[in-house]
C-alpha cells in the first residue's frame, strides 16, 4: 500500500523572473530560473545558467531565498509534487544543466532559452503538462510584465515579488543609471541591493561598479540546441 507521503504534495516548481526586462525602456532581458522548493519554505534550489565571464554561460544551481529577493519581479507557479517526485525532478534538472549541449552560446540565446528547454524536457518526462515548454518558449525576450500577463491570462498562478519597490524612472537602464539627457536617476543606480543582486544573478561580481558595458538584448535562436528537442 502506498504511504500518504507518496500522494501528498510536499514540493513545488516555479519559474522566477528577476528584473523588469522591458526592451522598450532599453532594459536588458530579465533573468529567469527554475525554483524547486518545499511548500512553505523560505528558500529554494534555483536551477539556472549565468555568464560570469561575459563570454560563456554556466549551469549554476544554488540555494537562495524563494521570495525575499530585492530584484524578484515575480514567479509563475507550475506544479506541486511529492517528496519522491521532487527528487526525480532534481535529478532531471541536474542532468539537463550539466549537459553543455543544452547551454546556448553567449549572444545567441540566454537564460530564458535554457529555462524553456528545461521546461520542455520536464514536459517530455511527464513532470509537466503538454504545452508547457512551448508556452515558456513564447515568453523569451518578453518583459516581466508581459510574462505576468501571459501567466495570469492562461490560468497559471502568478506571485508578485518585491522588486517593484526598486524601480527608477521609465527611461533609466540598470547598466547606466542615467536618463535620456544624462541626469543621474534614482533607484536603479543608487540602490545597492538592487544593483549587486542583479549583477550576482546575471554573472557579475558582487559589489561591481555600475559602469559596466551594456548587456546585449539577445536574439533567441531555435537552432542553438543540439539535444533539447528544438527549443
Amino acid at each position: 500500500m502506498d504511504s500518504p507521503r507518496n500522494k501528498t504534495p510536499t514540493h513545488a516548481l516555479s519559474i522566477n523572473i528577476y528584473g523588469r526586462g522591458d526592451a522598450t525602456l532599453n532594459d536588458g532581458p530579465s533573468h529567469m530560473g527554475i525554483a524547486l522548493y518545499e511548500i512553505g519554505a523560505s528558500t529554494c534550489t534555483m536551477h539556472h545558467i549565468r555568464n560570469p565571464t561575459d563570454t560563456d554561460f554556466i549551469y549554476d544551481p544554488r540555494e537562495q531565498p524563494l521570495e525575499d529577493d530585492p530584484v524578484l519581479r515575480g514567479r509563475c507557479e507550475l506544479a506541486t509534487f511529492s517528496h519522491e517526485q521532487s527528487e526525480r525532478i532534481t535529478t532531471l534538472l541536474s542532468a539537463f544543466g550539466n549537459d553543455t549541449t543544452n547551454i546556448p552560446d553567449f549572444g545567441v540565446g540566454n537564460c530564458q532559452d535554457w529555462v524553456a528547454g528545461a521546461v520542455r524536457m520536464l514536459e517530455g518526462a511527464g513532470v509537466l503538462g503538454t504545452g508547457e515548454g512551448e508556452f515558456w518558449r513564447s515568453m523569451i525576450n518578453r518583459s516581466a510584465e508581459g510574462m505576468k500577463e501571459a501567466c495570469v491570462g492562461s490560468g497559471r498562478k502568478w506571485v508578485d515579488g518585491v522588486e517593484l519597490g526598486f524601480e527608477g524612472v521609465p527611461d533609466a537602464r540598470f547598466v547606466d543609471g542615467g536618463d535620456a539627457v544624462g541626469r543621474t536617476v534614482g533607484k536603479l543606480r543608487d540602490n545597492v541591493a538592487f544593483r549587486e543582486r542583479m549583477q550576482l544573478l546575471m554573472g557579475g561580481t558582487e559589489g561591481k561598479e555600475a559602469g559596466v558595458s551594456e548587456r546585449p538584448f539577445y536574439v533567441s535562436s531555435p537552432f542553438f540546441s543540439r539535444s533539447n528537442g528544438g527549443i
